[in-house]
């Protein structure tokens, strides 16, 4: 009886478990390697891509400055097409800014680029929003300057009363005061709640 009781101590018990399941344990422990090796390889490889497209944004910008427009335009557009939640819209601005695109239609399918991108985060996305509604407001869109700000002045954004405030000075200035007006109401309204 005592050896079976020494047979049954914790080592032994560790021991006879190891050699049971030898194999199993072999393969859990490659694939958790595997999983790790893969895991770092994928986070190298997205470094190098974000410090490649800080790069390539760099160089647009010095273009810019030596009067390689065409270059500099060109980089910047590779880069809104590579979806990245920040040099994307970055990219995006400057073109803008600097007048790089005289195509509206252009530069709206580069908002719109940008604004399917999954990784921006809802606030930043309606920021987003807000500077599309900017850049319409010289087009005069009204249904594409509505369709664009209604989404986040229907939501609890942070960004909602700018939306408001935006969609009200637009029919201001187009001196249409009764539609203005719906909308000072509503900003009106909700900040009374």
């Amino acid at each position: 009886m005592s050896e079976e009781i020494l047979s049954k101590t914790p080592q032994k018990k560790i021991k006879s478990f190891i050699k049971k399941n030898f194999k199993s344990l072999i393969a859990l422990s490659v694939i958790l390697i595997l999983t790790l090796f893969s895991y770092l390889f994928y986070e190298d490889l997205q470094k190098r891509k974000e410090i490649k497209l800080s790069e390539q944004y760099t160089q647009a910008t010095i273009q810019f400055k030596q009067k390689k427009t065409k270059e500099a335009k060109q980089l910047l557009e590779s880069i809104i097409i590579k979806k990245h939640k920040f040099y994307s819209s970055l990219a995006l601005y400057f073109i803008i800014d600097n007048n790089l695109e005289s195509d509206s239609a252009k530069v709206i399918n580069f908002f719109d680029e940008i604004l399917s991108i999954r990784s921006i985060d809802s606030e930043n996305l309606n920021l987003i929003k807000i500077k599309k509604a900017i850049f319409l407001f010289n087009l005069g869109n009204e249904d594409l300057i509505i369709k664009t700000l209604n989404p986040i002045i229907n939501s609890n954004s942070v960004w909602r009363s700018v939306a408001i405030k935006l969609i009200s000075d637009y029919f201001l200035s187009k001196d249409q005061k009764i539609k203005a007006n719906e909308y000072i109401q509503l900003l009106n309204s909700k900040n009374k709640k």
